[in-house]
């Protein structure tokens, strides 16, 4: 599920926050929304594009291992189309736009 680049980057710490990208099926993307917000706060979610189906989840580094999982059950159990697109990591310019 997790790109060999995208797993080198996220395991070189110290960073304020990570800002994964991830697309999902734009019918489940409240429901997706939902759990990963309901998991005692290990992310926040916003919706970039809900017609495209792209969440942003913004988690500290210290949350990357659990936040992954419950993204990887959720795939597994709920929604095969569930994609990490990239990590905007500190670059709040483009996390905003």
């Amino acid at each position: 599920m997790i790109s060999k680049e995208l797993e080198e980057k996220l395991s070189n710490p110290p960073r304020k926050s990570v800002n994964l990208v991830v697309k999902v099926d734009p019918k489940k993307l409240n429901f997706i929304s939902m759990v990963v917000d309901g998991h005692g706060r290990i992310a926040l979610p916003r919706t970039r594009s809900g017609k495209q189906g792209i969440l942003d989840f913004l988690t500290s580094p210290d949350c990357v291992d659990d936040l992954l999982l419950i993204l990887e059950n959720i795939k597994k159990e709920y929604d095969p189309t569930l994609e990490i697109i990239k990590d905007l990591g500190d670059n709040w310019l483009e996390a905003v736009t």
